[in-house]
């Protein structure tokens, strides 16, 4: 199966190109969203988070946005660490949902 990841920067056409390969019946692996989606839970990763970053990072169970952007965008080391506990988690759920994929026809 062939896979192709869309990458670029801010309003470069990726939502775009996205939304015609949805018309077009090719399944869509959205990780920015899907990243979003798991930090509120995937509990280990949530452990791992407030472990690096405080209890703050989470208010009533959702990811505090504000608390922890004022944190990783003003440190390039704790944007690199966020990174890293994030990306693993992401990646694994784009494997298992590739899997569960067929191509279309």
């Amino acid at each position: 199966m062939l896979r192709i990841g869309l990458t670029g920067g801010i309003g470069s056409g990726k939502t775009a190109v996205a939304a015609i390969f949805n018309i077009l019946g090719i399944p869509v692996f959205d990780a920015d969203n899907e990243a979003k989606r798991i930090m509120e839970t995937d509990m280990q990763l949530v452990s791992e988070i407030q472990k690096k970053f405080g209890e703050e990072s989470y208010l009533l169970g959702k990811l505090n946005r504000s608390f922890l952007a004022q944190i990783v965008f003003n440190d390039p080391y704790k944007l690199e660490l966020l990174n890293a506990l994030v990306h693993p988690a992401t990646i694994s759920a784009a494997e298992k949902w590739m899997k569960d994929k067929t191509p279309p026809m």
